[in-house]
């Protein structure tokens, strides 16, 4: 009989135990469902700020791809403005060379023209590469002819047919000239 009470005594013992787990796994069900709609607002949220950053990096790099383009295109408008100068001083001294017949003030006015010409041309970092009389130099002088002469160095310039120029330091256009050789037999 005391086997029938101890039998008796468990099962109301493993009875409550069930009930006991079936509460904690409601409660856990619950509190697995509100931190799950926790989750989801917390993912929906993150998502919404995700596609915002999306958005919002598609329109800088739109802005700054067209701004690219604006500076592009407008890159050489401070030169061609300072330039402008320049194209006002030659249209005066060939207006007032057809008035006056005088060629004189034509020469003037060119001269004139190339000094301000020259003067943009520093203003933006260009030079003219000097070439008479210089050691040939093939990174900056394109030779058009050599010529024999008994009074010069091998490789001196002798002559500049078309100036050449640098940009910073950088060959924009080498100069066209001819280059001495010592004549045979001297």
């Amino acid at each position: 009989m005391a086997d029938n009470e101890l039998q008796k005594g468990e099962e109301e013992v493993s009875g409550e135990g069930r009930e006991e787990v079936a509460i904690n796994e409601e409660i856990s069900v619950e509190a697995l469902r509100e931190a799950l709609e926790k989750k989801e607002a917390e993912c929906k949220d993150l998502q919404d700020k995700y596609l915002r950053a999306l958005a919002e990096m598609e329109n800088f790099r739109k802005r700054l791809n067209r701004d690219m383009n604006e500076s592009v295109k407008f890159a050489n408008e401070k030169i061609l403005c300072d330039l402008l100068s320049v194209i006002d001083n030659l249209e005066r001294a060939i207006r007032h060379s057809k008035e006056k017949k005088d060629f004189d003030a034509l020469i003037d006015g060119m001269e004139l023209t190339m000094k301000e010409f020259t003067g943009v041309f520093e203003k933006y970092g260009v030079q003219c590469i000097e070439s008479v009389g210089q050691l040939f130099d093939p990174s900056r002088h394109h030779a058009v002819s050599i010529v024999e002469s008994e009074t010069h160095q091998d490789n001196i310039i002798l002559e500049e047919f078309r100036r050449g120029y640098l940009l910073n330091d950088r060959v924009l256009r080498p100069s066209l000239v001819s280059v001495a050789k010592k004549k045979e037999g001297t």
